[in-house]
């Protein structure tokens, strides 16, 4: 038989699947024998480090010691004033996350409103015995 006569047949191992004889068997030899040094910092950890440094700048003639992080919020804001509308719109959802607008209270009209709205939802979930179980005789 030829290559052509022969019909493929479908692989167990595909994308995703491995075979199993290759799997780590528990207690034997770690894969990865040496691991995550010691001391190695997160990903997490190097960003905090990286933007919580202090750096000196001067801005309007005076030296001024800050973080990064606060340094980049003060040049968006320089962008935003400027009239670059990424930074305008960076700033805008900033705003909105770390100083979303106050709310009003309901009025009395909008609580009586709901008020009248719940207690009609009430009657009428009463009236269709929508989720009322079933009561069952004991014999």
């Amino acid at each position: 038989m030829s290559k052509k006569d022969d019909p493929k047949k479908p692989s167990k191992w595909g994308k995703g699947k491995t075979d199993p004889d290759s799997w780590w068997q528990k207690g034997g030899p770690s894969p990865n024998p040496k691991g995550r040094p010691k001391g190695s910092k997160s990903q997490k950890t190097l960003y905090k480090e990286a933007f919580e440094k202090k750096i000196t700048v001067t801005m309007d003639g005076e030296h001024k010691t800050m973080t990064k992080k606060e340094l980049g919020y003060h040049q968006l804001a320089q962008k935003a004033a400027a009239g670059d509308l990424k930074a305008f719109a960076m700033q805008k959802d900033l705003d909105e996350k770390f100083d979303p607008p106050e709310v009003a209270p309901p009025t009395p009209d909008e609580v009586a409103a709901d008020l009248a709205t719940f207690e009609a939802w009430l009657e009428l979930r009463e009236r269709m015995q929508v989720f009322k179980k079933p009561e069952v005789e004991d014999e």
